[in-house]
């Protein structure tokens, strides 16, 4: 039987009798290589067949314990770290798969020190709501939010404003390879999402001074890697180490906010039909898919009967080219015609039921249509086909990337 085979019974063990380990690896400031912080690293029992942890994840996604093992994996970190004195604020970093975020809050106490939660760029788009709850909970809690791997995958670059990361690490590979196009579109929206939110950059890898130049070429004012301290156990003594400063407070849009309400607020309503805004839409989606995989696209069409025909050509092409879209409208439902494009229903009592609206994300560009129709006071709302060109809209036209966030992010908490 093949070490896989019987990583099922293996893993089994593992969790009932609490035998993971942890290991920390110090995270440094570059230019003093003070430590500054620790990544809670887990592994296997020694001598285990899943003593890997790459092995370890693999058997947990095979056997469906993912989110438990994800759980048990921070629990020993918290134990290991507070057993050896580090609670510094936002000293350590623990990690968490984005498809097991739903056990986050239970791990989480209001007592522990505030840390910073390292997500993986991995399924990053498979449940953006969830995703999105998950991370205002620890914000809420104090905590900082990094993304790893960032360049690794197209969605970490292309969600890199809904997730709002204080900390992005750079996949190691940015650092180790040679300089070319992928890099520099990698180098350009990094950089660009860090002067406007001051985020910080983290360089992962760092095993030679060449790589150290690397990183910092890439804007990186910290890292982690063998030039600098191996995973192995927390020094003891433990030494007093700064953390990471706190957070930026960011103001969340209020409960039920729509694309509409929240551009409304900042940007003046124009009026006109539904024929202009047909073609701003499809504008709109041309830009993301010249965007390609590091676009985001959510839409809004009030109701199901809205979203046929050429619509659902144009966001079937969407959705084999850009890294998330996302579509709702009143009576929708699941498409698996559609592969990737997430398919949300809206209920008749949603604000949102009245709206029009596309919200476009990319690392260089940002823009909303946000569209409220304009109906008799006394008319009872249905959601009207738009196939009438008769009907009048009141709309904000924005390039403004936080209004557009902000609108993009309201729709995210609804799929």
């Amino acid at each position: 039987m093949s070490e896989l085979g019987s990583s099922p019974s293996v893993l089994a063990d593992i969790l009932q009798n609490s035998r993971l380990r942890t290991v920390f690896q110090p995270i440094v400031e570059l230019e003093t290589r003070a430590v500054v912080a620790y990544e809670a690293l887990t592994r296997g029992p020694i001598g285990s067949p899943l003593e890997n942890p790459d092995a370890l994840f693999a058997a947990a996604r095979e056997e469906g314990r993912l989110a438990e093992l994800d759980s048990a994996c921070r629990v020993e970190a918290f134990r290991a770290a507070f057993a050896a004195g580090l609670d510094t604020p936002r000293g350590l970093f623990v990690n968490s798969e984005p498809e097991a975020l739903a056990l986050l809050a239970g791990d989480v106490r209001p007592t522990t020190p505030a840390m910073v939660l390292e997500i993986t760029e991995r399924e990053l788009t498979g449940d953006p709501a969830q995703l999105l709850r998950s991370i205002d909970h620890v914000r809420e809690l104090g905590w900082s939010v990094a993304l790893d791997d960032v360049g690794a995958d197209a969605a970490s670059i292309a969600l890199l404003s809904l997730i709002k990361p204080e900390i992005i690490k750079l996949d190691l590979r940015l650092v180790r390879e040679m300089p070319n196009q992928h890099v520099a579109r990698i180098m350009n929206a990094i950089t660009a999402h860090s002067e406007t939110t001051g985020s910080i950059i983290v360089a992962e890898g760092i095993e030679t001074e060449k790589h150290l130049d690397s990183a910092r070429a890439m804007g990186a004012t910290l890292g982690q890697g063998w030039l600098f301290g191996k995973p192995t156990e927390l020094p003891n003594p433990l030494p007093t180490i700064a953390g990471l400063p706190s957070p930026t407070e960011t103001i969340a849009e209020p409960e039920g906010a729509t694309p509409f309400t929240i551009a409304a607020r900042k940007r003046v309503a124009r009026a006109y039909s539904r024929d202009l805004l047909v073609e701003i839409s499809r504008h709109l989606e041309s830009q993301a898919l010249a965007a390609g995989e590091t676009a985001v696209v959510l839409s809004t069409f009030q109701r199901a009967s809205n979203f046929s025909g050429e619509a659902v050509e144009r966001y079937r092409e969407l959705g084999n080219s850009v890294a998330m879209v996302a579509v709702l409208a009143a009576g929708l439902e699941p498409d698996p015609a559609l592969g990737r494009v997430h398919m949300q229903g809206i209920d008749k009592a949603d604000a949102l039921l009245h709206e029009w609206s596309v919200a476009v994300v990319t690392p260089d560009f940002a823009a909303l249509l946000a569209a409220r129709e304009l109906a008799p006071a006394d008319a009872a709302f249905d959601g009207p086909d738009q196939n009438d060109d008769d009907r009048q809209f009141e709309f904000v036209l924005t390039h403004d990337r936080a209004i557009t966030v902000a609108a993009a992010r309201s729709l995210m908490l609804r799929l």
